[in-house]
């Protein structure tokens, strides 16, 4: 008789709104879904993010259990600073089922700053 091993569930999956602030004034606004882990080092796929040489800082705007909420909350918040010549967000590509969005709750958010950590 063969005994099977119970697999352990996977970690639930937290799905991050976040922008990363550079030291020139410049900030970019994306989503992650990455572990805490490697969210810890991870600023963006832009190439401007990827060939930076400057500081970066990264704020976590909100976080959700949907991933939908959380790809939603990027494009808005994208859009609604598309005119901020300090956002560096060029791709905007969305798809999006809407059922999925009926109890969306947007965060109140303005980009601040980079400011060195102390």
């Amino acid at each position: 008789m063969t005994i099977k091993k119970k697999r352990k569930p996977s970690p639930k999956k937290v799905h991050r709104v976040y922008c990363t602030y550079f030291d020139d004034g410049k900030f970019y606004i994306g989503y992650s879904c990455k572990t805490e882990k490697l969210f810890e080092t991870y600023f963006g796929s832009s190439s401007y993010v990827t060939n930076y040489e400057g500081e970066m800082r990264k704020e976590v705007v909100a976080e959700y259990d949907s991933k939908s909420h959380a790809k939603a909350v990027e494009h808005i918040l994208q859009w609604e600073h598309r005119l901020d010549d300090r956002c560096i967000n060029q791709m905007w590509n969305v798809r999006l089922r809407l059922d999925h969005l009926k109890d969306l709750k947007l965060p109140d958010w303005r980009p601040g700053c980079f400011s060195p950590h102390s």
